[in-house]
């Protein structure tokens, strides 16, 4: 159990750098509404063919940024923090604990453990 709250902490603090395919969605969401922006600006002076025009792009460009907003949502998910910090103390002091406390960390932190002849011991994690 240990070692599971080591990795997970170790997963998280590589997840806080920096995604260059975040960053590049986010950035690309950022152009998208500024060129909306620079399009609503041009309907106020636009007769009804270049506000045709200006409608169908701006309900493009909306799509997209729709569709990019979903994109880094989904990603956001798959990378969900997973708080350790309540865990922490009580591992560091895992000699001292009583059997009854071990017990309710091993319940926090295991889904279920599978033991075979074929694959000995398989340790699922909740966390």
């Amino acid at each position: 159990m240990k070692e599971r709250l080591e990795s997970i902490k170790i997963a998280k603090k590589e997840s806080e750098k920096p995604d260059k395919e975040t960053e590049n969605i986010e950035d690309e969401i950022l152009r998208t509404d500024d060129e909306i922006k620079k399009l609503m600006d041009k309907l106020a002076n636009a007769d009804s063919v270049l506000f045709d025009y200006i409608n169908e792009r701006v309900k493009t460009l909306h799509t997209k940024k729709i569709s990019l907003e979903e994109k880094l949502q989904t990603k956001s998910r798959k990378h969900k923090q997973i708080d350790t910090k309540p865990l922490e103390k009580p591992m560091s002091q895992w000699e001292e604990l009583t059997v009854d406390e071990k017990h309710d960390i091993a319940v926090t932190m295991i889904e279920i453990i599978y033991v075979s002849d074929e694959n000995s011991i398989d340790i699922r994690f909740s966390i």
